[in-house]
């Protein structure tokens, strides 16, 4: 009995000591299972193109504003891009760091088990920063460096302005990020000014001057140019600001935009942000969290979002959480009621993210997220490739990267461009429109493919001497509902001679049968 006793305490104390690796471990191979099962959508494809198609210096210059994004991400894919790795290792790539940032939460986070445990698991730490690959997945591996450092941000300088570099680097929401936490390390570094030697003001002043610097770099490569031919605009409606910041903070917690029961998750929503603020003000970190929060909520409603955006507010969230606790922990302070309450807020938006994990994830495996490698496959079995192929929609660049070239003549004029230019110039077909449809009718390309941009649900495409052959289905899942279609339909030319003598056998056959 004593023997057994002592077995279960030893289990328990193994657990207990080595849950970090155990947890990490599980994580390693549920991602490794799900990024093998997803098919990239457009925006994989579309970083993985430039990546491949251009050089850094038209990258860099050329079309990343019309990107409205850095270029950190695709000047990580240009080297298996350019190196001739095949294009799943984009995802792999992404999992790699989306696995940096869980192990570097697990390992030194100041948080307790249950919260660890929770996180590698929620939505967008798993699914949609994870196993999807998109530039969102090095904000959480740098964030919590970051956090780590933040504490000792004002002896290392040089580190903590490297850090806030590469942030910057990573998307324009990230951007607007680096630049706040910049801002409140101004003010810190000018309250304790007279307090520091000579020698650490200069490190923080030339560091303080490469970040400008740095910052007006990446405003020259993201700055829209005037024929952008989406999000060149500015809208200033100051009740379309309210709305989309609160949609876009309560989605980034648990706001689910399938649920019947929003206005219940709503209010505990707001009560969590409320009880975060609260906390923040105890820490004298109100600050940190609510300037870029209201930058990237003003950029979300003057220029562009997405639903997929919510997860930098999420990981921000976290960021100043961190910070937060980390203080808590080193000024000694002994466990206060908002500490308990905010790490209850903290466990239940985990907890509920879990949930939409599962569910998308669940989605994933047994589902086209993209139909993109289904049609591609079959456009290969057929050797389809090396006929004449007319496409309509953006979304047909998914296809492109399993192949070594552009294989459809009219997009970007059959150059070796592949992926999409959001430029007004660019005059690659768009939706099924009659004048699409007349086009092809007197072009009469072997093969035509739809893609389900700008198609009415159910619309019916009637082409002249041609068969639909096949429809690959695709949808993007989102925490638990589909949000947007990645679908194609194939028509093939057909003989119009053959088919009328076909037509006339099956009739001749009909007749001799009513003879009988």
């Amino acid at each position: 009995m004593n023997v057994t006793v002592t077995n279960r305490f030893s289990v328990l104390e193994f657990v207990k000591e080595k849950y970090q690796v155990i947890v990490f471990t599980i994580y390693l191979i549920l991602l490794a299972i799900a990024v093998n099962r997803h098919e990239p959508w457009m925006d994989e494809a579309q970083a993985w193109l430039l990546a491949k198609d251009v050089s850094v210096k038209d990258l860099l210059i050329k079309y990343l504003r019309y990107e409205g994004s850095p270029g950190l991400w695709h000047l990580i894919l240009m080297i298996p891009a350019k190196t001739g790795l095949p294009y799943f290792s984009i995802n792999i790539i992404s999992a790699l760091f989306s696995a940096i940032g869980v192990w570097l939460f697990i390992r030194y986070a100041p948080f307790p088990p249950l919260i660890k445990i929770l996180y590698p698991f929620t939505f967008f730490v798993f699914y949609q920063y994870g196993v999807i690959a998109r530039s969102y997945c090095l904000i959480a591996p740098v964030l919590f460096c970051l956090a780590m450092l933040y504490k000792k941000k004002n002896d290392h300088p040089y580190l903590f302005v490297l850090l806030l570099t590469v942030l910057a680097n990573i998307s324009a929401h990230t951007f607007l990020i680096a630049g706040s936490i910049a801002i409140v390390h101004c003010i810190d570094i000018l309250n304790l000014w007279k307090k520091l030697d000579v020698g650490l003001r200069i490190r923080h002043l030339i560091a303080m001057a490469v970040l400008a610097v740095v910052a007006g770099f990446v405003y020259f490569v993201m700055k829209t140019p005037p024929d952008q031919i989406y999000a060149n605009y500015i809208n200033t409606n100051l009740n379309n600001f309210f709305k989309v910041s609160k949609r876009m903070l309560g989605g980034s917690l648990i706001l689910n935009e399938f649920s019947d029961w929003q206005w219940f998750s709503g209010t505990i929503c707001y009560a969590i942000v409320i009880v975060t603020l609260i906390w923040l003000r105890k820490h004298k970190l109100v600050m940190l969290y609510l300037l870029p929060l209201l930058l990237i909520s003003t950029l979300f409603a003057i220029k562009y979002r997405n639903l997929w955006h919510q997860g930098v507010l999420f990981l921000l969230w976290v960021f100043v959480l961190w910070v937060s606790f980390d203080k808590y922990k080193s000024q000694n302070s002994r466990p206060i009621v908002w500490a308990k309450t905010t790490l209850a807020g903290f466990a239940i938006v985990l907890a509920v993210q879990v949930y939409w994990c599962i569910d998308a994830l669940s989605y994933d495996l047994y589902h086209n997220y993209s139909a993109s490698y289904s049609l591609a496959r079959y456009i290969k079995r057929n050797r389809l490739q090396n006929e004449k192929i007319y496409v309509s929609g953006w979304k047909n660049i998914s296809i492109l990267p399993y192949f070594s070239k552009n294989i459809f003549y009219n997009h970007n004029n059959g150059s070796n461009l592949r992926f999409w230019n959001w430029s007004t110039s660019n005059v690659t077909s768009v939706g099924a429109s009659p004048f699409i449809l007349d086009t092809i009718t007197c072009e009469q390309p072997d093969v035509v493919i739809f893609s389900s941009d700008h198609i009415p649900h159910q619309y019916r495409i009637d082409l002249p001497n041609y068969k639909a052959v096949a429809f690959f289905s695709g949808y993007l899942c989102w925490k638990t509902g589909l949000i947007e279609p990645e679908c194609y339909l194939v028509f093939k030319k057909t003989d119009p001679e053959a088919d009328k003598v076909v037509y006339q056998d099956k009739l001749q056959g009909s007749k001799n049968k009513n003879l009988q």
